[in-house]
């Protein structure tokens, strides 16, 4: 008469294995192991290599991303492009929106003494290209290269050039703004501009979202006036938006 061997499913095996390696109590796991160490061995060391790949992936991801958020708390302005209910953080990256109105949100954190950001908006790369070691043509005479606009942003719009800038910042003292909306959040300002259209101003075109084809380029540009002569650089952050 033979002897059947009771075999244990595969599949109960390694969730059993599973649920020893990631408990968190080791009296358990001891028991467990001595008790079937010769049947789970091989299934066991591979898990376990498993388990060390995730601590130290989750480990990595994790200082990733607290050092994002400092770099990006330090930052005197963070701007965040927003779209119906999603809003993210411009922060040197592509980001794919639907070809539809959407909004820049700046977060002015120390507005008395940062209270304004320059944006170039351009279909090329001319800066988008750069290095952050790369210093920005005609740096010093950025406040020169500003597209003049109406109040309160009427026209929705971003112009676009490869050279010029525009500056959307608030002034207290001001009784107008380049916003279409500005809240008051302690000592941060919130400032909101929707964005409709892109006006290429030297062209004499105006485009609606709903009709782009093409990505834009922009740069979002932070500086402090050190004397009448020159500029220094305290922040600069790239965005690419693909239709």
């Amino acid at each position: 008469m033979l002897n059947c061997i009771s075999v244990e499913p595969l599949d109960s095996i390694v969730a059993r294995l599973c649920f020893c390696v990631f408990v968190r109590d080791d009296e358990f796991k001891k028991t467990f192991f001595q008790k079937n160490y010769q049947q789970y061995s091989f299934l066991f060391v591979f898990l376990q290599l498993i388990n060390f790949s995730m601590q130290r992936f989750i480990f990595l991801l994790s200082f990733m991303l607290f050092g994002l958020s400092l770099q990006a708390q330090n930052r005197p302005i963070e701007v965040y492009l927003k779209q119906g209910q999603d809003s993210t953080l411009v922060d040197n990256r592509t980001i794919k929106i639907k070809k539809e109105p959407f909004e820049l949100v700046f977060v002015f954190h120390n507005p008395k003494e940062f209270s304004g950001i320059f944006v170039n908006t351009s279909y090329t790369k001319d800066y988008y290209k750069l290095d952050d070691s790369e210093i920005i043509p005609d740096l010093s005479f950025l406040p020169q290269k500003v597209y003049s606009e109406h109040k309160f942003n009427p026209n929705k719009e971003l112009k676009v050039n490869p050279e010029f800038f525009q500056y959307f910042g608030y002034n207290p003292k001001s009784y107008w703004n380049k916003f279409d909306k500005i809240i008051k959040d302690g000592d941060k300002i919130i400032a909101y501009r929707k964005v409709h259209r892109f006006n290429l101003v030297e062209e004499g075109i105006i485009t609606e979202i709903s009709k782009m084809k093409f990505p834009v380029f922009m740069i979002f540009e932070i500086i402090r006036k050190r004397n009448s002569f020159s500029n220094d650089e305290i922040s600069r952050v790239r965005l690419k938006i693909k239709f």
